[in-house]
């Protein structure tokens, strides 16, 4: 999409509804902004998803627990200590 926006009298660019629509923007959504020598570009932020957060987190521990050769009986110790 190639559009001209234009600067307001304060410096701001208002971002126009058809890139809004087209990068899927909502409310509280981030933009990653950088610049070059003549060009400016803007990119939505893509966070995963919490169950992604998750399930990414809970794969390194598994992969760490293997590495070091812990069973089941830590996570069993941690959980009655964290309990007490």
């Amino acid at each position: 999409m190639d559009k001209v926006l234009k600067l307001n009298k304060t410096g701001e660019v208002k971002l126009i509804d058809e890139i809004k629509k087209s990068l899927s923007l909502k409310i509280d959504d981030e933009l990653f902004v950088f610049s070059g020598k003549d060009c400016l570009v803007i990119k939505k932020v893509q966070k995963p998803s919490l169950a992604e957060r998750f399930k990414n987190l809970s794969q390194k521990v598994e992969r760490r627990f293997k590495k070091d050769g812990l069973g089941e009986e830590v996570i069993d110790e941690a959980v009655e200590w964290a309990r007490k």
